[in-house]
């Protein structure tokens, strides 16, 4: 045989015809040998045999092949490797086309018979699909198969892997001896011969009526007598098992009780400790007596294990004992509730106090008055005071109310509350019980009540914790902050129509949408009530209730941010106790709706940017009231220490941007500029991070109220603009004005330094604010390594400032103290700092690294060596989906193309049928009018007529 791509010219005979005599002589098809597997009547008739038959066609299919050049494609490589198998360098892509079309016609070609059809049957029998295998080949293969189904369901379970043995009445006959039987013994026995009466009875003349019944009986169902005497028996069986072991335990129980008698005996020396309710079964105001039964028992408890003069040998186990007898056991407490829960029962709290107020409004009683129970409570008298206790030591010291207004608001007390929570769980008391027993219990509903009157006052105190007033205190002329009076704002509230005895606030409110809707709620509140109110709403529609709650506090937040900027606007002086407790409110709703806080307060920046524009020719160029007490609100809600904060770092970078580019004209220019200095403080408490504008503001600022020979002194080491020259804000070197402390509202106010009286006296007050502002600041950055070179200008300014003869004493006092400390640290800073150079690295250098060439073992030129894995195995994967990709859209090509051959060739046949159909009535249409023409012809003939 030749192979591929030979040529061949070069093969013995020359041509191709030779060459194809010779393999099929070779194959023995054709000669002498080819007959040699033939019967002799085949060999007669020239028929090959069966076996002749399939040797015969894959010889020729053989030979076929490796004679038909055209059929294999080599794919020549450029450079030949020995020991190199290239993959797909051979193909045949006859053979493999052909492949592919009777595998289409094995499934897509059947597909597409199939199409549009409903039904059928499926021929699933095995051998159905071959047509090499005969009948009784199908047949055995069936049987074959269907044996090993049985087989596997058989054993399918079963852990044994022997053969399965025969056996008889459930005994296997392999382990029956052939010796085991009568008269294959062997040995004799003295029991040979016996027959037991059973077999007699059974096997020989008797027991046939004992067969028959049993039989009869085994066969018929039983009755429903006979379930029921069943039944019966088993129940008594099981009472009885039942009853004899708890006579054993009984006997045991005795055994132990005669032992341990001495023991008893010493147990019964203690008495009994009540248990002592739940917490939420007790009273926040009525502790005192249990606490006094608790000493009495301790007193009992220590009298008991006192040492007796006569020790013996057993005091210590005698100790033990008695310490194991006192041993109290724990108590159960009340399960921690849910937010969801806690939010829904403060929720119920103030609906059922505002249903209680409106009945009083009404003149109508509470609901619960007529009761028996707060009958007989009121009839007690003292039973309904509030009780105080003793503080505990676990206290929060949350549980104590105020004698004078209990921090519930006006309109609420404690009886009030008493009649609209109405009684405890303690009403079911049974008509059986002593005096002593029902006094406690109404002791116990009394103090389940009190427990229920301060829920409400826990409501309105609990989130109120007063914080964040230290930039709204009042910078005293020595230079220490003072608290701000905050019973002015009381005072300062509008009058209302209402009287304080009719005076009272609403429990349940709408929760508004928008500043107005507030300010209506409000119309009728006192200003030191707002708060209260604010709770209010935030109790009725926490998010907790209801998920519809969540837009209306999204909303609500941002009504209590500008009703804040609104009080400080209005307000005079500024209500400062009122906006730290709604600062604080507000904290606690940011931690519930994070995201939109945060977007209301960059909505609020954003805008005081584009006023701060737009204000660049008016008056003042510093941000309003309204602005700066935004600003400080939200130092109170978000993280200001963070490296980068998405609402705290906007708001410092437009702060330092007023300080850096706003122009200073007038006094109250300055005044907020050192509330926003005050507030940067307060930022950067905890990072300390540099902020450079304060230092310039403040030195700015006291250049400009320099004396006009003072500031000819200072050497400006700070940048000085243009319109400083200008400004006559200087103090007068001859004025001798005190300074006077200056608070938030001051600050704020439009009418700082307006006063041509005052004016001298509230620019020595900046002069002595602006002095401690800076002292705070030095001890902020006293550890930053450029302290000198950043206070050195500050220096040069105070010692020119404090050099005035004429100014109050208490003016350069101060002056002089922070002019010292400030020399002290920067020449503290000077002798003792050592200077490093800066360097690119403060590491020593790292050589460059050196590693071990890496060798493949299997290297080959094919392939990539990718030391990235993730890389490697992505663009393995890559790779593959392109091949798959490619090979799935040649695939779907020669799949159109087979079924556009197969419908064409369905068309072609349908066309082929038609026109045979055709034909054939054609044929016979022709033949019936040729003997129609025929017949006519031979009566014309016979009529004479050709």
């Amino acid at each position: 045989m030749v192979a591929a791509g030979a040529n061949p010219n070069r093969e013995k005979g020359g041509s191709a015809l030779k060459r194809l005599k010779n393999s099929l002589k070779t194959a023995g098809i054709i000669g002498q040998t080819s007959r040699a597997s033939l019967s002799k009547k085949d060999k007669k008739r020239g028929n090959p045999s069966e076996v002749g038959k399939h040797d015969r066609a894959e010889k020729l299919n053989l030979i076929k092949g490796e004679m038909n050049p055209f059929e294999m494609k080599v794919t020549n490589t450029k450079f030949e490797v020995l020991g190199r198998k290239v993959k797909g360098a051979v193909g045949k892509p006859a053979l493999t086309k052909q492949v592919g079309e009777d595998n289409r016609k094995k499934t897509l070609l059947k597909e597409m018979k199939n199409k549009g059809k409903a039904g059928g049957i499926v021929d699933k029998r095995f051998g159905e699909e071959n047509p090499n295998l005969t009948p009784e080949e199908k047949m055995l293969e069936r049987f074959t198969k269907e044996k090993q189904k049985q087989t596997r369901s058989t054993s399918l379970f079963n852990l044994d892997d022997d053969e399965e043995n025969l056996t008889h009445y459930g005994q296997s006959l392999a382990n029956i001896d052939d010796f085991d039987e009568a008269d294959l013994e062997l040995s004799d026995s003295e029991d040979r011969g016996v027959i037991d009466p059973n077999t007699v009875s059974r096997s020989h003349f008797g027991g046939f009526g004992e067969e028959e019944e049993d039989m009869k009986h085994f066969d018929r169902p039983k009755s429903k007598a006979e379930v029921m005497r069943e039944v019966i028996a088993k129940s008594k069986l099981h009472k009885l098992e039942r009853q004899k072991e708890k006579d054993e335990n009984d006997d045991v129980r005795k055994d132990l009780d005669d032992e341990f008698e001495d023991l008893r005996g010493l147990l019964d020396m203690a008495k009994p400790t009540a248990r002592r309710p739940l917490p939420s079964q007790n009273s926040v105001y009525g502790r005192v007596e249990d606490e006094r039964k608790d000493k009495e028992l301790d007193e009992a408890a220590q009298k008991a294990s006192a040492p007796t003069v006569e020790e013996d040998e057993y005091e210590d186990y005698d100790k033990f004992v008695r310490e194991l007898a006192f041993d109290q056991r724990a108590r159960p407490s009340d399960r921690t509730k849910t937010e969801e829960e806690i939010a829904v029962e403060e929720k119920e709290k103030l609906e059922k106090a505002e249903k209680a107020r409106k009945r009083r409004m009404d003149g109508l009683d509470s609901e619960d008055e007529n009761t028996p129970e707060s009958g007989r409570r009121s009839a007690k008298g003292p039973a309904n005071k509030k009780r105080k206790r003793a503080p505990q030591a676990d206290d929060l010291d949350d549980d104590f109310e105020d004698q004078e207004g209990l921090e519930l608001g006006h309109g609420l007390t404690l009886e009030d509350i008493m009649n609209a929570n109405g009684v405890d769980e303690d009403e079911s008391e049974e008509q059986g019980e002593s005096e002593s027993e029902e006094e406690e219990s109404e002791n116990d509903e009394d103090e389940g009540s009190a427990d229920e009157d301060s829920d409400i006052a826990d409501l309105e105190s609990s989130d109120e914790m007063e914080f964040g007033e230290d930039e709204m205190n009042e910078i005293g002329s020595n230079g220490k902050i003072v608290k701000q009076n905050g019973k002015k704002t009381k005072a300062a509230a509008p009058k209302k129509k209402t009287t304080s005895d009719s005076y009272e606030i609403p429990y349940t409110f709408e929760c508004p949408s928008d500043h107005v809707e507030f300010l209506e709620i409000l119309e009728d509140i006192r200003l030191e009530d707002t708060p209260t109110v604010v709770h209010r709403i935030c109790v009725m529609h926490n998010i907790k209730v209801a998920a519809e709650n969540r837009q209306k506090i999204e909303k609500f937040f941002a009504v209590i941010v500008d009703h804040i900027a609104h009080l400080a606007a209005t307000e005079s002086p500024m209500p400062v106790k009122v906006i730290s407790r709604l600062d604080q409110q507000l904290f606690n709703l940011a931690q519930q709706i994070p995201q939109h806080a945060a977007s209301v307060f960059i909505e609020r920046l954003t805008n005081a940017q584009n006023s701060y524009k737009e204000q660049l020719s008016v008056t003042s160029q510093f941000p309003d009231i309204k602005t700066l007490v935004t600003l400080r609100t939200l130092g109170h809600i978000f993280p200001t220490s963070d490296f980068s904060h998405p609402v705290a770092t906007p708001a410092m970078l437009y702060m330092t941007e007023i300080l850096a580019q706003a122009e200073i004209r007038s006094e109250v220019d300055i005044g907020r500029g050192l509330f926003l200095i005050q507030l940067l403080h307060d930022y950067q408490i905890l990072s300390k991070r540099f902020i450079p504008e304060v230092l310039n503001f403040i030195n700015l600022s006291l250049y400009l109220l320099a004396p006009v020979t003072t500031q000819s002194k200072i050497t400006v080491a700070f940048p000085l603009p243009e319109y400083a020259r200008n400004q006559k804000l200087h103090i007068k070197e001859t004025s001798s004005a005190s300074p006077q402390p200056l608070s938030a509202s001051a600050l704020l106010t439009d009418k700082l330094g307006r006063d041509s009286v005052n004016a001298e006296q509230v620019r020595i007050s900046l002069v002595v604010a602006l002095s401690k502002v800076l002292e705070a600041y030095m001890q902020l950055y006293s550890s930053t390594a450029a302290f000198v070179e950043t206070f050195e200008p500050c220096l040069n300014v105070l010692e020119a400032m404090k050099s005035v003869d004429n100014w109050n004493e208490d003016v350069k006092t101060n002056l002089i103290n922070v002019y010292d400390r400030l020399k002290r640290q920067v020449k503290f800073g000077t002798e003792k700092r050592t200077k490093t150079p800066l360097r690119m690295q403060y590491h020593r250098p790292v050589p460059i690294a050196q590693y071990v060439p890496k060798f493949e073992e299997g290297y080959s030129m094919d392939r990539h060596y990718d030391p990235d894995q993730e890389r490697a195995q992505f663009n393995k994967l890559k790779a593959q989906t392109a091949k798959e990709r490619k090979g799935a859209i040649r695939e779907l090509r020669k799949d159109n193309m087979f079924m556009a051959r197969e419908k064409l060739k369905t068309i072609k046949e349908k066309d082929a049928r038609y026109q045979k159909m055709l034909t054939g009535v054609m044929t016979v249409l022709e033949a019936d009018q040729a003997e129609k023409n025929e017949l006519e012809f031979q009566k014309r003939k016979e009529q004479g007529k050709f």
